[in-house]
């Protein structure tokens, strides 16, 4: 009966270290600062959007979960709730909807940019999060001064 307490014990440690390591090197790990990394990538608008429409699986392998800086003209900025998002019209559409790049602002640069002025040379650094055949989408974006 001894014996098999200690086993039991034994594995009860164990797993409890093992917990207390998944915990603190994966569940806890600090989230990536895409304000500050180095982009992987830096392109106008116009380039990301050709090769997304040209071939989207060899953009998707290429661009999608990287930090991208984009360079373009601002066609609107789109408010919603505490959202602020920077929109590239890249294809008027009126019966379907624009088809556009949408980069949603990280929460302290939404003042800045709901400030930008339509029409106005943009540059901005994101997260690209995908394409879902009508918008290319960015997150955790930041403006580049």
């Amino acid at each position: 009966m001894k014996k098999i307490l200690l086993i039991v014990a034994g594995l009860a440690v164990v797993g409890a270290i093992a917990a207390a390591l998944v915990w603190i090197f994966y569940v806890n790990k600090p989230h990536d600062d895409i304000e500050k990394a180095t982009p992987a990538y830096s392109m106008a608008t116009e380039e990301i959007w050709n090769q997304y429409n040209t071939n989207r699986k060899t953009a998707d392998s290429l661009y999608n979960k990287q930090v991208i800086e984009l360079t373009g003209i601002l066609s609107r900025v789109d408010k919603n709730d505490s959202l602020v998002s920077v929109i590239f019209v890249m294809a008027a559409d009126e019966m379907f909807g624009d088809k556009t790049i949408a980069c949603q602002m990280y929460k302290k640069h939404n003042d800045e940019a709901a400030a930008l002025a339509v029409g106005a040379k943009v540059k901005i650094k994101g997260l690209c999060v995908g394409y879902d055949d009508t918008d290319i989408k960015f997150n955790k974006c930041s403006l580049v001064k």
